[in-house]
């Protein structure tokens, strides 16, 4: 990044904005509040966006075509016009359901006219509806002047009461007010309005065909919204104005030959930044780091001068998603659906054909190890000489996932700690880190020597007995002696002896990796007894009545078990990244790259 600033006449300001916009390269950092009135205009400028993006919003469900339908009205009509029939609409279904819920109310009292009942008032007859909560109808009690009918006693007790002179008071029930249609009234006008409701929908089905034009408007009002507010928050004094920000280092050179030939009287400085500044991060990503992008954000962006973690978090993401998930059958049907999606939906946010994107990866990472280890729906009808990773209880080895999980995490651990001590600025970090990367492996040396390794008559004993040894000394000997910087021996030793106490939060690391092994086999596991109680069902139930109700048992138990294991797999695997390697190196706090521009969805 390079750090621009831009003074120009106060008279140009708009003008030079307006470049700027256009050129849509400029990070621009505000240099003052707005001021009141800039304010109340821009507050006016952002609530027209928010309306044309809900209308643009809404008008997204009633399209029925991608293709662009005639122009019958202008664009400066199709706004107002939706807007106008999205109302419409919502009063309409506003009133369906008040009527629905007069029409369930009077269900049971059958249809009157209410305009009688009021009429009757006027000549002392009140005829009243009540209802009672734990009463029986044999425990009504009335004046004797009264006529009480009972209408239902389910699920609560209902009753109407005809009295001369004076309405009657009940403490003990509760008196249902006047309804303001009859039944047959409310019936009708329901009816009346489910027409209307038909015709509004098929004027906005004519006018989502031209959300093209609403999609305009709202991206423009939206470039209208960020001037305005850029605009106030310039730095502005007398006959000059001001503005600072950023600009990548790759755009710099043509920024500024576009700001020459367009020949505003403006003076430009660039400069790389200071160390006490912090410019916005840009992720620079080919083609497959981008997918894992949106999934990244969601955690933090990394500071400028902090290592991009997405060449850390795709492979192992990927990676380990597909270990969790473990089956070829989930991981095709989970590939079609999210390419289906994409090619689908993909239209109506500009953020989900990326996430799409990024589930096809995944679903191809689930193929791959699902093939690898012998699962299609928890079913292998092929020899089984043709799996690599056999993890079946009965012909392989499950464990092998179990300590391939272990060695991925000793693996991704170790590069989190390697890009923690590259990232570090401080000396006593660095070492603390590589100190860190000793102890886990030197842990693991002595393990695999205790696993694998175990007969003296093996070279490989002895080596990664004694290269455990070593590993595990220099990693507690620079955790201890660079666990300080302090010049005071005794607070040296003390904080020295607290980081070797807490090298065993290492051991819960590691083993946090075995939920790849957990995950991995448990989908597989039950993918496999739906497909034996599928077969069980079938034999209970005959040919006919069985085989339907396998096909059922299958569809929604591996339907299940689909959604349930994607959920874990990605929550997991992010877990992983996130709580385990992340705290080693990522710091979080960077600014997200937003240049100014002319938005163009």
């Amino acid at each position: 990044m390079k750090r621009v600033f831009i003074v120009g006449l106060g008279d140009d300001k708009e003008k030079v904005l307006r470049f700027l916009q256009e050129t849509g390269v400029l990070h621009v950092e505000p240099f003052t509040k707005l001021s009141s009135d800039a304010e109340e205009q821009n507050s006016h400028i952002v609530q027209n966006v928010r309306n044309i993006g809900q209308i643009y919003e809404s008008m997204k469900a009633h399209r029925k075509t991608r293709e662009k339908a005639e122009a019958f009205f202008s664009d400066e009509e199709i706004l107002l016009r939706s807007e106008r029939a999205l109302d419409r609409l919502q009063e309409v279904r506003s009133r369906k359901q008040t009527l629905e819920k007069i029409i369930s109310e009077l269900s049971i009292w059958g249809d009157f006219n209410t305009d009688y009942l009021q009429a009757l008032e006027t000549e002392k007859v009140f005829v009243q509806r009540f209802r009672a909560e734990g009463i029986l109808p044999s425990e009504l009690k009335v004046p004797d002047d009264v006529f009480i009918e009972v209408v239902s006693e389910k699920p609560n007790l209902q009753f109407f009461t005809i009295s001369l002179e004076r309405p009657v008071d009940l403490p003990w029930a509760v008196q249902l007010r006047r309804p303001e249609d009859g039944l047959q009234k409310a019936n009708e006008e329901i009816a009346r309005l489910m027409e209307e409701e038909s015709e509004i929908a098929k004027e906005l089905s004519l006018l989502a065909e031209r959300i093209d034009v609403l999609k305009r408007q709202y991206l423009a009002a939206l470039s209208e919204a960020n001037f305005t507010e850029c605009l106030g928050t310039l730095y502005s004094e007398g006959f000059l104005f001001g503005l600072q920000g950023w600009i990548p280092k790759d755009d710099e050179n043509a920024f500024l030959n576009r700001l020459a030939v367009c020949e505003l009287a403006v003076l430009v400085q660039t400069r790389d930044p200071l160390e006490n500044e912090t410019p916005p991060t840009l992720f620079k990503n080919n083609w497959f780091f981008r997918r894992i992008e949106p999934l990244l954000k969601l955690y933090g962006f990394p500071g400028y001068r902090d290592l991009d973690p997405s060449y850390l978090f795709a492979p192992f993401m990927i990676l380990f998603f597909g270990i969790c998930l473990g089956d070829a059958g989930y991981g095709a049907v989970f590939l079609i659906a999210s390419i289906w999606i994409r090619k689908r939906f993909g239209h109506l946010s500009p953020s989900l054909p990326m996430v799409m994107r990024l589930c096809e990866v995944f679903s191809i990472s689930a193929i791959v190890i699902g093939l690898l280890t012998g699962s299609i729906f928890g079913y292998w009808a092929f020899s089984r000489n043709l799996i690599l990773v056999d993890l079946d209880q009965r012909y392989g080895d499950p464990m092998i996932l179990f300590y391939a999980s272990l060695g991925l995490g000793l693996i991704h651990l170790s590069l989190s700690y390697l890009m923690g001590a590259f990232q570090s600025y401080s000396k006593n970090e660095q070492f603390q880190k590589l100190g860190l990367l000793g102890v886990l492996w030197g842990g693991a040396c002595l393990i695999s020597q205790r696993i694998w390794f175990t007969d003296p008559a093996f070279t490989m004993n002895h080596l990664l007995y004694y290269g455990g040894l070593c590993f595990l000394a220099c990693g507690l000997l620079l955790t201890f002696v660079f666990a300080s910087d302090s010049k005071r021996l005794i607070v040296r030793l003390g904080l020295g002896l607290w980081s070797v106490y807490g090298l065993t939060g290492l051991v819960g690391d590691l083993l946090s990796y075995a939920r790849l092994f957990g995950l991995g086999i448990a989908t597989t596991a039950i993918a496999s007894v739906m497909n034996d109680l599928a077969g069980m069902v079938r034999q209970a139930g005959g040919t006919i009545v069985g085989g339907i109700l396998a096909v059922l048992v299958l569809v929604f138990g591996h339907t299940f078990n689909l959604l349930l294991s994607i959920l874990g797999s990605t929550v997991h695997s992010a877990r992983l990244h996130f709580v385990e390697a992340f705290k080693s190196f990522f710091q979080g706090g960077g600014i997200e790259y937003k240049p100014f521009k002319v938005e163009r969805g």
